[in-house]
């Protein structure tokens, strides 16, 4: 079986955007390109409960940030789109969330499997 994780690194490719366009948002992007040693990983029920459970936590954090963010700048009147505004900054946490919570999960099996060599 395939492991079909390894084509989120393709999203990396929007961070050449941001050094062509000068536009330093796109440079987030580049947090993808960790996601390409997927793969060469064969995976098993352990990392895809990882996966499911960093998805999870990006999506639940998604929902809470975009909701807060779409009432704080709608109250406000900070925006002229409060939505959208909402939505970018809900899309942006998750992502976030998702990429650390992804690299914390790696580092903790890592950091497991090397204990158990002794």
């Amino acid at each position: 079986m395939k492991n079909k994780y390894g084509f989120i690194g393709f999203l990396s490719l929007l961070g050449f955007w941001g050094l062509h366009s000068g536009d330093s948002i796109f440079l987030f992007f580049f947090a993808f390109v960790v996601f390409f040693q997927y793969f060469w990983i064969v995976p098993d029920e352990m990392f895809v409960d990882t996966i499911r459970k960093c998805a999870t936590y990006a999506f639940f954090a998604n929902l809470f940030t975009a909701t807060g963010a779409t009432l704080v700048f709608s109250y406000f009147e900070l925006s002229n789109n409060p939505m959208a505004g909402g939505t970018a900054l809900g899309f942006g946490i998750s992502v976030a969330v998702f990429v650390l919570m992804t690299f914390i999960m790696e580092l903790k099996e890592r950091l497991g499997a090397s204990n158990d060599k002794k």
